[in-house]
């Protein structure tokens, strides 16, 4: 399953994640970019969010874009994995303003999750 071309009109998306304490829902408003069968996410502080923590527990989570949602199932680039540095480069090139440099922070730091479509949700 691929995201669809529209999604890519949006900056933000959504991921439910569930808490990996107390069983609930934590939801939070996200970057991404597009990725083979999917989206990835990048957490600049080395994965130490919410949300990212909770997606390394559970490997799994709800993610809308626009009016779009779909169940993902989610894995996690190494550090020298190429795909880790060609989505930093990618979200560098959609997300950084003119004049505005993080890349080589975003290296040094930043973790990425790459969350694969399972299924779209009505």
């Amino acid at each position: 399953m691929e995201l669809p071309e529209a999604a890519l009109a949006h900056r933000y998306c959504l991921l439910t994640t569930r808490t990996r304490v107390g069983d609930r829902s934590h939801t939070a408003e996200l970057w991404f970019i597009p990725a083979p069968g999917g989206v990835y996410l990048m957490s600049g502080s080395g994965g130490l969010t919410t949300w990212f923590l909770n997606l390394q527990a559970e490997e799994e989570g709800v993610l809308r874009i626009g009016d779009d949602a779909w169940q993902v199932r989610a894995a996690f680039p190494g550090r020298d994995d190429p795909a880790r540095r060609s989505a930093l480069e990618a979200f560098h090139a959609r997300y950084d303003r003119d004049g505005k440099d993080r890349l080589a922070p975003w290296l040094r730091d930043a973790v990425v999750a790459h969350l694969v479509l399972v299924r779209a949700l009505a």
